[in-house]
């Protein structure tokens, strides 16, 4: 399937090429040859400096997310010792409350664990989210001040020459205009 998108997306592209091209050789003046480069957007976003500030505030809310958890966690750990060491002498009536306040708590901490979970992966897609959108930017940037008509994705392309993979021009571009 994701074969086919590419393929499909590969079509599309020369269409729209061969459309452009056609359009600029009826007019006259369109003398300039079509200036088309391609980038690795993995790369990109790997290498762009602002991704590695999004991976510490990631793993900052990560680790208040652990800690929440953690000492949740120990909170039962602590009731459900406690009932075990006093299971045997207390009333039937002590027994059942201690045993609904220990479930009680397991469902509080089965909902926080999943509150937490929600939360990390809320907060990987909006900074995810940010630098893609910050990458998209500056590839349009780029493109606009060093005159391309076409820059695509490298995901895209089944070959291309290396002169026209402008990913490390990209790279230092934005992570000299971020900044």
């Amino acid at each position: 399937m994701k074969f086919l998108n590419r393929l499909c997306f590969v079509a599309v592209v020369g269409i729209c090429l061969g459309s452009y091209g056609f359009l600029g050789a009826a007019s006259k003046d369109v003398q300039r040859p079509l200036k088309i480069g391609y980038v690795n957007i993995e790369t990109i976003f790997d290498q762009y400096s602002k991704t590695e500030e999004s991976r510490v505030e990631f793993e900052k809310e990560k680790e208040i997310q652990q800690k929440e958890v953690v000492k949740k966690q120990e909170d039962l750990r602590k009731l459900q010792e406690a009932y075990d060491k006093q299971k045997d002498v207390l009333k039937p009536e002590e027994k059942k409350k201690s045993e609904e306040e220990i479930q009680k708590l397991q469902q509080e901490f089965y909902a926080l664990v999943g509150q937490a979970n929600q939360k990390l992966e809320e907060k990987r897609n909006t900074l995810i989210e940010t630098r893609v959108t910050e990458i998209r930017s500056a590839i349009k940037d780029f493109a606009e001040k060093e005159k391309y008509d076409f820059i695509l994705s490298s995901q895209a392309i089944f070959y291309g020459p290396q002169d026209n993979d402008v990913t490390d021009q990209v790279i230092n571009f934005l992570n000299k205009t971020k900044k």
